[in-house]
């Protein structure tokens, strides 16, 4: 039972952090392995730049 528990709450926490816009680094070294073994891996933390460069920096994410 305790198991079960975990499982959803880990399951519920991946749900919030894809709904807040979350960086998942985890899934992504999953796919580049999978996807692209030859590929340069980022860092966690130059991966986490990147998505708040392309969630922010783009064309309409201003309200000003």
């Amino acid at each position: 039972m305790i198991a079960r528990f975990r499982s959803s709450l880990s399951r519920l926490g991946a749900v919030l952090r894809a709904v807040a816009g979350a960086p998942d680094y985890a899934r992504y070294l999953a796919h580049m392995r999978s996807a692209h073994p030859r590929a340069r891996i980022m860092t966690e933390t130059e991966f986490n730049r990147s998505r708040l460069v392309a969630r922010y920096d783009s064309v309409g994410s201003r309200c000003c």
